[in-house]
Formats: structure tokens, sequence, C-alpha cells
């Protein structure tokens, strides 16, 4: 069975896939189904540091029940001993660590720089001193990959996945090889035809007029580029050509290194720096690993090849040894107990319960490994915190006395991601005066949050003004509640960017017209109307819970606007009717 986001299918199958948050959340609502659960798998663990998710999975590690068991894998976890001690101890049950440090198929490393053409990390100090010498000399700052690109597929060496730190970039340049490069042989082009063929039958799309014609026409040369940005059916389609291995040149983001097992005979990297969210810094060791790890094919490959592409000033600042063979980056916690949390906590065992679930957490493990003084500082300091946020709850009305969870409260544990500004916009009655396709762009609103440079047509906002106004003093009230109660704001303002598009949308706009309204990735428009889609349900749920049989039946007809083209995940995968979406 399958349980996503977007997606449930034969929920009530011996196996089940599905999203670390819908595993969380089923442990705090429902756990009555996850009572037979004999195993929980978590695939890539070390998830467990990453900022904005790290935190469910350590909550899912915590609150699962004792006698579940629980197998974690990964590739890139340096404090593996540490790890699994914590794991020991919140678990209450012995931890088995089964390592393996040989590769399958081992990496050899290579860089490149048109100037010094390509070459292994040992001459790296020889080059840098030719470099040193012509630091003034503009022809050597030019970039030039087309040599790079011309050796490995002279030698043969294909596929090959380049990765770009920028959907731009991806698309660009799969732009500019599929014009000048054509990959396959005419046997292999006959087989990328049939496919799209059967996938045209299969999906009933047309592949001679459309956004889908570029990306044949790509494909037909052996190109092609991969990207969050893409809209999902055309990521199935680059994705099924290149498992058959009929694509020898993929662009594509650091995203198709997670979750996707498809390795290539080389990879590329196309940048050693990227975008961190603040500024451009060089490659963690484990990003670098994680994405070189998709180099060397299992029983076909002897090695797998992994090339950097240099710019001028990498040759001579760059920590070249500290990315490709440096220590792997310990996993560290981002364990944030946050509101919804809390109030399921505070429910279910008291104030103390929050207390102690943060002593049980990887984050107090790690802080009592440091030094008695810095345990205490963490504990006195994780006290406080918590103190000032289940103060926030009572001041806004989620929790009462004696462990009393309050109307709001479990509007907000059914409102997990974005629990504080959807309930307060419940409870402020802002919801309760939308019609669906208001409703809508209101729950845009909280849940998108933009790109750089996201552009949108703010005319196309004036039928919701007064809407928004409101939406945004409902928030604006909650904000100032939790710097008043001494807390560093976490309640995001609304972010009107996608709204013009969704409510277009939801108002019977075609698909291929919302360019118009945004400048937003296809894909980013769907993906976003689908987590628009799963708090429409979600607060449906709340609405029927509450009595408001009104606001119920309004989110029920904003889904049904919403839920039509590249949104409805049953057209997009061709599932049977049976198959129902939930």
């Amino acid at each position: 069975g399958l349980m996503t986001g977007d997606l449930t299918l034969h929920p009530e199958s011996r196996v089940l896939v599905m999203t670390t948050e819908i595993l969380r959340n089923t442990l705090f609502e429902d756990p009555q189904h996850l009572a037979d659960v004999g195993c929980v798998v978590f695939d890539e663990i070390h998830f467990l540091d990453d900022i904005e998710r790290g935190s469910v999975w350590e909550e899912a590690l915590l609150f699962l029940p004792e006698a579940t068991t629980v197998v974690g894998l990964s590739a890139t976890i340096a404090n593996l001993g540490q790890f699994a001690t914590w794991m020991e101890r919140a678990r209450k049950r012995k931890v088995a660590v089964v390592e393996e440090r040989k590769r399958p198929v081992p990496l050899k490393h290579y860089l490149y720089h048109p100037k010094a053409g390509i070459f292994p990390p040992s001459r790296l100090k020889p080059v840098s001193s030719r470099f040193a010498k012509n630091k003034r000399n503009r022809s050597w700052q030019r970039r030039d990959d087309r040599p790079l690109f011309d050796e490995i597929l002279g030698d043969g060496n294909l596929p090959i996945l380049c990765f770009c730190f920028s959907r731009r970039l991806c698309e660009r340049k799969a732009q500019k090889e599929g014009k000048h490069r054509n990959l396959l042989n005419k046997k292999e082009r006959q087989e990328v035809v049939e496919v799209w063929r059967q996938s045209a039958e299969e999906f009933k799309f047309d592949t001679q007029h459309g956004p889908l014609t570029e990306l044949r026409d790509s494909t037909l040369r052996g190109v092609a580029c991969h990207h969050a940005g893409m809209l999902p059916l055309h990521k199935e389609m680059v994705e099924r050509l290149f498992t058959r291995g009929l694509l020898k040149l993929l662009f594509t983001t650091e995203t198709f290194a997670l979750g996707i097992n498809m390795p290539a005979r080389t990879v590329v990297f196309d940048s050693i720096t990227k975008f961190d969210g603040i500024d451009f810094d060089y490659l963690r060791t484990r990003d670098y690993l994680q994405m070189a790890g998709r180099a060397g094919r299992l029983g076909m490959d002897q090695e797998g090849l992994v090339y950097s592409v240099l710019e001028f000033d990498d040759v001579l600042e760059a920590p070249i040894h500290r990315i490709l063979d440096g220590k792997v980056e310990a996993v560290t916690s981002r364990f944030n107990l946050d509101y919804s949390t809390l109030v399921h906590l505070y429910g279910a065992a008291g104030e103390e319960k929050a207390f102690e679930t943060w002593e049980r957490s990887f984050a107090a493990f790690q802080a009592r490994e440091h030094s008695k003084k810095r345990e205490e500082r963490n504990r006195k300091r994780m006290r406080g915190l918590v103190g000032k946020r289940l103060e926030f709850l009572r001041t806004l009305g989620y929790i009462g006395e004696d462990r009393t969870i309050k109307a709001r409260g479990r509007a907000a544990v059914r409102l997990h991601g974005l629990e504080i500004p959807l309930t307060e916009l419940l409870f402020e009655g802002v919801l309760a005066d939308a019609d669906p396709p208001s409703l809508a762009g209101l729950v845009a609103a909280v849940v998108h949050e933009s790109r750089r440079r996201e552009e949108f047509w703010r005319n196309a906002l004036r039928p919701m003004r007064g809407l928004l106004r409101r939406a945004q003093a409902a928030i604006e009230r909650a904000q100032k509640t939790e710097t008043d109660c001494g807390l560093a704001p976490t309640v995001r303002s609304i972010d009107e960017a996608m709204v013009p598009a969704i409510w277009e949308y939801a108002n019977g706009r075609p698909f291929e017209e919302l360019g118009k309204f945004t400048s937003a990735a296809p894909g980013d428009f769907v993906r976003t109307t689908r987590m628009v889609v799963q708090y429409l349900r979600h607060l449906a749920i709340v609405a029927k819970e509450g009595a408001d049989e009104n606001l119920a039946s309004t989110c029920g007809d904003a889904v049904a606007c919403l839920w039509r083209g590249p949104v409805d995940v049953r057209r997009e995968l061709g599932l049977r009717e049976e198959e129902t979406p939930v």
C-alpha cells in the first residue's frame, strides 16, 4: 500500500510505504492504526539532520511503540556509534550496527578546468601553481564544459548524470546539449518513440502539441533535464526513459540523488558550490558523497566515474580534498517541540511530559555527551523554551489548566505543520466567510513559500483583498503574542505569490493559462496545490468535529475545484476507479 499527502492506496496492506510526516501524524491521531506494525524502515535516516523536517523524523522514532523494530538505512552517518547508543536508550531496545565500508562499485574522482583538462585530485597542487601565475589572464577565467563532455562521450562512459544547483541551469544546459548532440542510435530512437507511444496511450496526453513536445524532441536525442519544478508527468517520462537506458545525458538537481535509485556510469558536478539559503558555499562532504554515489551501476560497471567542474578561483581556493574525501559531517539533532506536538503531549500527560520528551531526544543526548555544564545549560534553555511555548498556547486559548485541550488545540493537532496560522484563520471566522475558490486561495497564502524572484499579477488579488487583509491581521495577532511571550518568531506571515493562480484555477481557469498569474514553475504550482488540498481535507475533518457543516462542505467544494488536470493524481497515474485518492 501507499500513503502520501496526495494519495492513499490499499491502506490495509501488510506492507505500507508512507512519508515520515504521515507516520508521525498517525502516531498522534490514530495510534491504534499502527498497533500491529512489527517493523518500520527509515530510508535515509540521516534526514534527522534536516533543518526543516528533521524534528518530525526524531518524533517518529521517539513515539513509535517499543515493541516495533526500527531499521535505519544511511550511507552518510559519521557519528554512527553515538547515534546507535542514543537509539538504544530512546527505544529501550538493543541496537545492532551493520556497517559496510566497501562500496560495491568503487569510485574514481577527477577534476576539470578547460585550461587544465581532466586531472586527478593528486595533481591539484602543480595545477594550482600554474593557475596562480595566470591570475590576471582573462582567457583563463572563461568556462567551457564542451571538451569534458566530448571526452566522456568519446570514451563511451554513458549514461551521464550532471548535477546542477539551479533548475534554470538544468533546463538551459539540456536545451543546449540537446541541440548539438545526438546520443542515440537508430534502434534506441525507435525504443524512445515506443515508450512515448505507450505512455501517451496510458496517460492520454498529446505528444505533438503542448508542453511535452519539447521534452519528447530532446529525449529523442538522448538528452533531458529533471528537477522539482517540472510537472509530475514530465518527471515520470524522464525517469521511465532513464531506467530503460535511453537517456545518455541527464541534467538534474540534487533531488535526483535522494530516494530515486537511478545510478549512472558517470556523475558530473557542474559546480562544487551551491546556495544554502543565505549565501553560496562549497559543498558539504555528505552532500558530495550522496550525489557522487549515483556513479557506478552494480553488475554493469567495474567503477563509477565522478568529475567536478572547477571555476578558476576553485582551483586556487576550494577545499577540494575536504569535499572529495574528508570526514562526513556528523548528524546533528534538529529536535524542536512544535506547537501541535506540545498540545498533544500536554493533553496526554501534562506539562512535565514535554520536558521528559526533550530529555529522551537526540538533542539532549548530544548535549549530555559534551559536558555536564553544557547539558545543564541546554536543559535550562529547553525548559524555558517549552514553558514559554505553553504560555503562548494558554494565552491564545489552545490549552487550559489540568491537561485540558480546548477547541483551538484540538484543531491544531489536526493541522500539524501550519497549525497556528490555519487555526487562527479558522477560529477568527476568516475561513467561514470564503467561497470555495477564495478558501483555496486563503489556504494557499498560508501553505506557499515563494522562491527567490517569484512574481505574480497583483491586480488578480483584488477579489480576495479583504479576506487576505483579515487573514494577515489574525496571524499578526498570533505573531505579537509569540514575541510578547519572549519567543523568537516562528509563525509565518501569509505569502500571496501563489494566490492569484490558485484562485483562478479554482474558478475553472485552464492549467495552460496560469502563466499569466504566476512565474512559478508548473511543478511548484502542482505541489503547492496538492498541499492546499491536503490541508483543506484536514480542515474539513476539523469543521465536522466542530459541527460546522457549512465550512466542511465549502472545504469539499474547494477540493473539487482544484482536483483536476495535473493536480489530479488518479489522472496522472492512470489509476482505476476503485483506487480512490483520499
